[in-house]
């Protein structure tokens, strides 16, 4: 027999066993691939739309890697829950369903005030200097007096101050609404909140009230001079404050 019938019909099993085992082994790659899993972040209630994510609404979750969603927070990978928090929902996303970058946006103007208001609370748009603006924070907390004419017996005036609202969050400073902004969100505000303050020397706090408090707040505008004052930080108590005039400083 030729040699030549021999080796080629040889040659030719050969070459279709090393294809078999190459696409054999890069199948059972992929199974294994697919078989490993990743931790990513997921949701850990329903979280609509506009919703700010909380520390308690994410948790994490063991996922194969074959389901892994396109730009998902891979916990494994590097990512951190914290990256996630005070992050706005773009979309729902429904318990235990996973987290992606493009679900959420920074809390930022654009996002909204009304996100970081309390049930049953509204957010008071209160007009201050930039002077005071640029040394307040969200998060702060500060109490709120008025300075006003009293009316004495008599038909006189007398300048007076009072301490009318205390331990109030301030919810924002201008277009800065706190924590949630990434660092191209922090950029841009800051860019604003500079072209803002060229052009005016006012700026805006956004504080957490009631609304009785609110109610009193807006009525301490018409009445006299608001000031607002900072707190230290973990002090919430509520002092009882006595009204201040110049009749008893100098008494």
């Amino acid at each position: 027999m030729n040699k030549k019938n021999i080796v080629l019909p040889l040659v030719v099993a050969v070459g279709a066993a090393l294809i078999y085992y190459l696409v054999l082994s890069m199948a059972q790659g992929k199974l294994r691939q697919s078989q490993s899993m990743e931790t990513v972040a997921v949701a850990a209630v329903d979280l609509p739309e506009g919703k700010v994510v909380t520390k308690s609404s994410i948790k994490t979750a063991d996922v194969p890697v074959a389901f892994i969603q396109k730009d998902a927070y891979i916990i494994s990978r590097g990512a951190n829950l914290s990256d996630i928090e005070n992050l706005v929902t773009k979309v729902a996303i429904a318990k235990g369903n996973q987290i992606t970058k493009p679900s959420l946006i920074s809390l930022s103007p654009e996002s909204g005030i009304s996100l970081k208001v309390l049930p049953n609370y509204r957010a008071f748009i209160l007009p201050v200097d930039n002077s005071i603006s640029s040394l307040i924070k969200p998060g702060d907390k500060v109490d709120v007096l008025l300075t006003f004419d009293a009316m004495l017996k008599g038909g006189s005036k007398e300048k007076m101050t009072a301490t009318i609202l205390q331990n109030i969050p301030v919810l924002g400073v201008g277009s800065n609404l706190g924590q949630g902004m990434d660092s191209s969100a922090k950029a841009n505000s800051t860019e604003r909140e500079a072209n803002n303050a060229a052009f005016s020397d006012r700026s805006v706090l956004s504080l957490s009230l009631s609304p009785i408090e609110a109610q009193y707040l807006a009525l301490a505008q018409e009445e006299g001079e608001v000031t607002v004052i900072v707190r230290s930080t973990g002090d919430t108590k509520v002092y009882p404050i006595e009204i201040s005039s110049f009749s008893k400083l100098f008494s």
